[in-house]
């Protein structure tokens, strides 16, 4: 199960099918979410670029 304090890489690390999901965010942001954002936990990368956490989680949980 994710939780939100859990950061991108290490989420990236055990489900790398999860990469695709945080690539979709690239365009929202502005930026390549996976070469600026990995050492973020999800709850400060959702709340530094006004994401829904929940959402988020909930498609990664999905995913793997």
């Amino acid at each position: 199960m994710i939780k939100k304090e859990m950061t991108i890489l290490d989420i990236v690390e055990k489900y790398p099918k999860t990469e695709e999901i945080f690539k979709s965010y690239d365009k929202l942001v502005g930026k390549c979410v996976l070469c600026n954002n990995l050492f973020d936990s999800l709850d400060s990368f959702t709340a530094d670029n006004n994401i829904d956490l929940q959402d988020l989680i909930d498609k990664i949980d999905n995913s793997i």
